[in-house]
């Protein structure tokens, strides 16, 4: 019990922190894991990978044969096993680097006829897949059922809209200052609990919150009222906006008089699985943070720009609290606190530090430029961009906004939309999305992580490369971004080594056991859907065991194992954003209220 709080409080690590390698370092590193890795597959298992959840009429559809050989396959249809497709399979692939699986591809994109397949393979040994549809809008059903999944997150309040994952009211006592000088409490009541624990985070909150914001306002047509059956259902507002207020108005509890945002409310140290309701800690306020009260200003901005329609009042105090933060980052130059948030001495757990603010800060000021259209804000980011231009854009993160900041400047209206500085960040997001689509060709699975990046929280990983990969596709239309995103998809929902949806209640087989005390303690019949888990993680080993010698393998779905089976909020968000942009609007059939 107290490795996992010791591990939890690790520097750099928690949910992707560690700084891979870059440039010409990678090339060696990866010939590196190559060579260690070819034909050392540790299992042997043999399957077809394929996404359980299933593949979009008339986009490329592809599974992998893996450590198997098999000339033919068979597209079968389940209802009535009829084959309605036969191909040839392709050769085996040399060892996948990362996870040291032969494999073969099966291609069937030639066909776009609706229904729920398998494969199978011909000849002896046969060898057949999980179940997965074909269809059009075919992951709008999971895209709201990840969407959903914040609602079962909610701190403060009776959770119950005739599911059974229900809970009574949790966590109501104000939170005392952790601090000798403090001995008075606040009320911080609300928000989302922030992953398997109870702990809430402002950072992660904000940059959750900001992701879901970006996914309504990339496709609003993808999201109306009274989608999700929650609560606030039928008012008039979008659900996705009712989900995202309840966490903005509790990072508003979380600012200070003088503007700037306390950094978290969490125990002092992990005590042991509790349903929300019976957990006996204290949940203490710490400090503010700077790189808090800039992701703060960044979600606010967003949320007033959203909700003026909806939810003027709301909105009105989000303008008023960003421009207050605003305020005191321009006094406060300085990364706040120095060197970035550290725990105490005697605290454990999360500690969400951020050594350099810079990219937070000009993610808030490009938003504030687009909520205000003040000019101020968009020479701030001007003034200073160039000094992280220069470097590696960091998978997007909690710790790491650089893409946040460039995707909102390239989506400002702005008055030279032909100058100098929309050119270099303009190169620099093509650039850095080509760097991405090197690593792709080399992956076998086709997903997006270097062989050194299966760290905490590598699913999430991936999947921010995927968000560059889409502003790239934004910018260019070159469908080779497009495509290499949506593998990244098809990875995360069965396509990859484990041939399991890494999304709880998503796809025809999923994890079953995720690190997530209210879907272990709750007696439910299955955990919380929606909720993307953390993944392979080779940096940081449960009890220094390794489940396997290959980084892309070091994974397995067993409730203890919260170093690569917890969920977060954080991880979800970044899903969202990534299956809403291959999701289309669809009828009020497919709603959670209609169809669960």
């Amino acid at each position: 019990m107290q490795e996992r709080a010791l591990n939890k409080s690790t520097h750099f690590t928690k949910y992707g922190l560690m700084k891979p390698p870059t440039g010409g370092f990678y090339l060696i590193i990866t010939l590196f894991f190559f060579t260690l890795f070819t034909g050392c597959d540790t299992s042997n298992k043999q399957f077809i990978a394929v996404n359980v959840e299933g593949y979009e009429i008339g986009s490329p559809k592809q599974a992998f044969l893996v450590n198997t050989k098999a000339e033919f396959f068979q597209l079968v249809r389940t209802e009535n096993s009829e084959v309605v497709l036969t191909g040839k399979i392709g050769l085996p692939a040399e060892s996948d680097s990362a996870s040291g699986d032969r494999l073969s591809a099966i291609d069937f994109s030639i066909f776009n006829n609706p229904g729920e397949y398998k494969i199978q393979t011909m000849g002896p040994g046969k060898v057949t897949s999980h179940p997965f549809h074909i269809g059009e809008n075919v992951y709008n059903n999971a895209l709201l059922t990840m969407v959903k999944s914040y609602y079962y997150h909610r701190c403060g309040t009776r959770v119950d809209v005739g599911t059974e994952w229900n809970y009574e009211t949790c966590h109501l006592d104000d939170a005392p200052f952790y601090s000798e000088s403090e001995s008075s409490k606040k009320s911080v009541t609300g928000g989302w609990h922030d992953a398997g624990d109870y702990n809430k985070f402002s950072g992660n909150t904000a940059l959750s919150a900001s992701l879901l914001l970006y996914a309504y306002e990339s496709k609003p047509q993808n999201f109306r009222d009274n989608q999700l059956g929650i609560p606030e259902s039928g008012n008039g507002t979008p659900d996705i906006l009712d989900e995202v207020s309840w966490a903005l108005e509790w990072l508003l509890k979380m600012q200070r008089e003088d503007g700037a945002v306390y950094h978290k409310v969490s125990q002092e140290k992990w005590i042991g699985e509790y349903l929300p309701t019976e957990d006996p800690s204290t949940r203490y306020l710490f400090d503010v943070s700077s790189a808090a009260t800039a992701s703060f200003v960044a979600a606010s901005a967003l949320g007033a720009r959203h909700l003026a329609e909806y939810n003027p009042g709301l909105s009105f105090e989000l303008s008023l609290a960003a421009e207050k933060a605003w305020r005191y980052l321009e006094e406060h130059t300085e990364n706040i606190p120095m060197g970035g948030f550290e725990n105490p001495e005697g605290v454990s757990g999360g500690e969400y530090g951020d050594p350099n603010d810079l990219d937070e800060r000009l993610w808030a000021a490009m938003e504030l430029y687009r909520l205000t259209n003040n000019g101020n804000y968009l020479t701030f980011f001007i003034d200073n961009y160039e000094e992280i231009i220069t470097h590696t854009i960091s998978p997007l993160s909690w710790r790491d906004a650089e893409s946040l900041a460039f995707h909102a400047f390239l989506s400002a209206e702005i008055p030279d939309k032909n100058g100098k500085d929309v050119e270099v960040i303009w190169e620099k997001t093509i650039r850095h999305a080509d760097t991405i689509l090197n690593v792709h060709r080399q992956n076998n699975y086709r997903n997006l992580n270097r062989p050194d990046q299966y760290y905490w929280g590598s699913n999430s990983v991936g999947l921010a490369y995927a968000f560059d990969l889409m502003q790239a596709y934004n910018l260019t239309n070159d469908l080779e971004f497009k495509y290499a995103a949506l593998d990244q998809l098809h990875y995360v929902l069965g396509r990859n080594p484990f041939n399991l949806s890494q999304v709880t209640g998503v796809g025809s087989a999923a994890v079953k056991n995720p690190y997530h005390q209210l879907s272990e303690i709750g007696g439910f019949s299955s955990p919380v859907p929606g909720m993307l888990v953390g993944g392979p993680n080779n940096h940081l080993l449960l009890n220094d065991k390794e489940i396997s010698s290959l980084p892309g393998k070091n994974y397995e779905d067993t409730f203890a194992n919260y170093l690569v089976n917890e969920p977060a909020i954080n991880f979800t968000a970044i899903l969202v954003y990534v299956t809403n942009f291959f999701s289309t609007a669809q009828s009020q059939s497919n709603d959670l209220t209609t169809s669960k």
